[in-house]
């Protein structure tokens, strides 16, 4: 059944603002402390997240606009230029960055001594976790806005028609869709479950090998986010392929176009699957909650001590005279 214009617009705008409440506590609290700012597994959700609030704060705003009103927010090449941009690569580099997390994990769990020395974390750990994060920016730059397009621009589509220009090209479209989204997609998957079946087996049966304390989170952390990405992404990226390796467009067409409408959904429910990185969750999302009361129970305090060291000073002057 396909979504309606009604239904697409509450599926995003439902989520949308406790999406971004949600990605602002989650960075705050990671990049307030120097520990959990440092830690390595962090670094990659760290990422993810700033990426998903920049997508979240234009992307999936000027989809609700376009949707609402049937037209691009701003009916002008250079706006359909930026939102194309923005819309491929920093999606794709929020896929791609996902897919590094779920094979780094195996690293930090399983192979911590490649990340002991600096010249292995450079090498095994920013290095990847760069070219992640900074390919999709270069590929998409060339292909949207550098090399020219003849395509026309049409202001009553998706993007203004402008990611035309990447599948004009057949070889490039071809390339396109498998390693920015069926690839990672794939890694998502394999290394997730992967993941937990090596930890279920480890720790049952080599449990005295790891310290599972300092492990289990990292491992519950990816899984909750992977999860996401099963669920969301990877069914439409096995169609995909599919459909490349000959399948008819007809099977689960309805399907496939419903869950590529729904393709920001990955982006809206990343940070809920990431609020597990933030130590002390109860207690600091009980405090971002009810800090006016703990404001509002200060005041008595303060004024209480006022009036005590104002008795007190009065007290000790007429001692003295």
């Amino acid at each position: 059944m396909a979504l309606s214009k009604t239904g697409f617009l509450w599926l995003h705008i439902i989520p949308l603002i406790p999406s971004l409440l949600l990605t602002l506590f989650i960075l705050y609290h990671l990049l307030k402390s120097r520990p959990l700012r440092s830690a390595l597994n962090n670094h990659v959700i760290i990422l993810m997240l700033l990426f998903g609030l920049v997508v979240e704060l234009t992307d999936v705003v000027w989809f609700i606009a376009f949707y609402h009103n049937g037209i691009a927010l701003s009916a002008t090449p250079q706006f359909c230029l930026i939102w194309a941009y923005i819309d491929s690569s920093l999606f794709v580099c929020v896929s791609l960055q996902m897919a590094w997390a779920s094979i780094e994990r195996h690293i930090l769990i399983f192979y911590p001594k490649l990340l002991e020395t600096p010249s292995k974390r450079i090498c095994f750990h920013y290095l990847p976790l760069t070219f992640v994060s900074v390919w999709p920016l270069i590929f998409y730059l060339m292909m949207l806005i550098i090399i020219p397009c003849d395509e026309p621009l049409n202001y009553n589509r998706r993007l203004c028609g402008r990611y035309d220009c990447v599948s004009v090209i057949p070889w490039i479209g071809m390339f396109d869709s498998i390693a920015h989204y069926m690839v990672p997609a794939f890694i998502i998957v394999v290394f997730s479950i992967g993941l937990f079946v090596r930890v279920v087996y480890h720790r049952y049966h080599l449990h005295h090998r790891i310290d599972w304390r300092n492990y289990r989170k990292m491992a519950v952390q990816l899984l909750s986010i992977s999860l996401v990405y099963m669920v969301l992404d990877a069914p439409p990226m096995v169609l995909n392929a599919a459909y490349l390796w000959g399948l008819s467009t007809d099977v689960a067409a309805q399907y496939y176009s419903d869950m590529l409408d729904l393709s920001l959904w990955v982006i809206l429910f990343t940070p809920f699957a990431s609020v597990t990185s933030v130590p002390d969750l109860k207690t600091k999302s009980v405090n971002a909650l009810m800090f006016w009361r703990g404001r509002h129970a200060v005041a008595p305090i303060t004024v209480t001590n006022t009036h005590r060291a104002a008795n007190q000073t009065r007290t000790l002057t007429r001692g003295v005279h």
